[in-house]
């Protein structure tokens, strides 16, 4: 668990850093962009390319966590995998190119506010292409251990060159279109550093081994980048179909206070995203072994950790939404639809509390049901935002990210205990959960008189203290506690 704790540490950190630059561009986007359809266009440029991504990756990353262990050799370049990962990207690429051409229109249609959105359409190919290299080579850097460039990228760099795109818009040196063009530059930018990092990474560039190519393991390759593409596309679909329908059934301006909301909500998943790139690294090596003893450590304390961590950031990031939405009048729309922010943060909380389960399946021999609960998971997203989006509009597209989350999870939990008996929920968990919902409630209710600077202040000390103090007195985290006695002994 040391190697987990210690970059799962170090991603979190940097994750939080690059949160905090993106939390507040998101914040100060209402103020500088003209309207909330402006907001809304930037969101569909994001969602429409990180579909076309997850598909057209074609399942290298599943391919990785299969294979990769069994290859790993510095001293020949594992096998070529960096170079079948750069195969892999550019077929997906051409295939989104050929796609483009033949139905781009149909694709990229938008019901409403369809002179702005086509103006910018051209954007989205570019953004597929370095995505899809950020994405498979990223995942191979993972394999080498090296999962901090990755991070430090993604929630980073990227964050940095939007918040001095908007910076250079409010100064006026540049227009609306220009900033648009920075914005999807910055989705860029990761592909083409990680590319080069892996490059100087890897000991020995080769071509990928013949003994990749044998029949046995091709069959494997074939069999893994489908299940892959297919996992990759559902998950996408989930992640992304709720503001596409709501641009599509209600308008772009929708998508914008949803967009404001839902990246909020998706803040307290930023723990578990650190945990969870190293998380799956240790679990593919440790099936390889065949030992059990790691995988039900990594599980039980992952369901245990993130639940503390989300209980916190929901609870504490409930506290802060009146004061922040009260600083400008141009949040008013936001604050009106503050319920969102519970409803997905709901969702949020669930997905955490069952830990690194997702890894654990995925890496495991049963890793096709992986896919298949996520193929039900974007089934269920797409009905239930159908329906409920029509009947309770944004609150409906909320609603729906939730139940299938939760249902899903249900899953993944029920097939974890009937096929390897694992069950992190003991009587530790149980008391994480009466903390959590007792922080929670407290939380909800808190109300006092005083300026919007002063109750964020208090809020988010006060939490804190009495959150994380309950958590150490109550030892309901050895890895939380572990951390803190080494900052004393470290600083004291």
């Amino acid at each position: 668990m040391g190697i987990i704790q210690r970059q799962a540490l170090r991603n979190s950190l940097i994750n939080f850093i690059g949160a905090g630059f993106g939390g507040l561009t998101r914040l100060i986007m209402p103020l500088v962009t003209r309207n909330n359809t402006e907001l809304g266009l930037l969101s569909i440029l994001d969602s429409v390319s990180g579909i076309f991504v997850a598909v057209l990756g074609l399942g290298y990353h599943q391919v990785l966590l299969k294979i990769f262990p069994k290859y790993r050799n510095p001293e020949n370049g594992h096998y070529g995998f960096f170079v079948l990962g750069i195969f892999f990207s550019f077929l997906g690429i051409t295939i989104s190119f050929l796609v483009f051409i033949l139905f781009g229109d149909q694709l990229l249609r938008v019901e409403t506010d369809i002179t702005l959105f086509q103006r910018f359409s051209f954007l989205i190919f570019p953004m597929i292409f370095f995505r899809i290299i950020f994405l498979n080579v990223d995942s191979y850097v993972r394999m080498l251990y090296q999962t901090f460039i990755g991070v430090f990228l993604e929630t980073f760099l990227s964050k940095v060159v939007i918040a001095a795109s908007i910076g250079l818009y409010v100064l006026l040196w540049i227009d609306f279109e220009q900033f648009v063009y920075l914005y999807a530059f910055s989705f860029c930018i990761p592909g083409f550093v990680v590319l080069i990092f892996a490059f100087f990474k890897t000991e020995k560039i080769t071509l990928p081994s013949k003994e990749l190519f044998v029949p046995a393991e091709r069959k494997k390759i074939y069999e893994y980048a489908l299940f892959g593409m297919l996992m990759g596309a559902s998950t996408s679909i989930v992640l992304y179909i709720d503001q596409l329908m709501l641009g599509k059934m209600l308008s772009l301006e929708d998508v914008g206070v949803y967009s404001i909301l839902f990246f909020a909500a998706r803040f307290i998943l930023i723990p578990s995203t650190g945990i969870n790139r190293i998380a799956q690294v240790i679990l593919a090596e440790a099936w390889l072994r065949n030992d059990k003893e790691t995988i039900e450590d990594v599980y039980t304390k992952s369901c245990v950790n993130q639940l503390l961590i989300a209980a916190f950031l929901l609870g504490v990031g409930w506290t802060l939404l009146d004061p922040v939405f009260s600083l400008h009048y141009k949040f008013a729309a936001f604050a009106d639809n503050k319920e969102l922010f519970l409803i997905l943060g709901i969702g949020v909380l669930v997905e955490m509390s069952t830990g690194a389960n997702s890894a654990v399946i995925s890496t495991s021999k049963h890793y096709k049901y992986g896919m298949y609960f996520t193929v039900v998971l974007a089934i269920l997203a797409i009905v239930l935002n159908y329906f409920l989006i029509k009947e309770y509009q944004l609150v409906g597209a909320a609603v729906a990210t939730t139940l299938a989350m939760t249902a899903v999870n249900i899953l993944r939990w029920i097939l974890l205990y009937k096929a390897y008996g694992l069950q992190p929920f003991n009587f530790n968990f149980l008391k994480a959960v009466i903390l959590s919902v007792g922080f929670l409630l407290m939380c909800y209710f808190v109300d006092y008189n005083a300026s919007p600077f002063l109750k964020i202040s208090l809020n988010l000390l006060a939490g804190t203290i009495i959150f994380w103090g309950l958590v150490v007195g109550l030892h309901l985290s050895e890895d939380v506690n572990k951390w803190l006695l080494k900052m004393k002994n470290k600083f004291f």
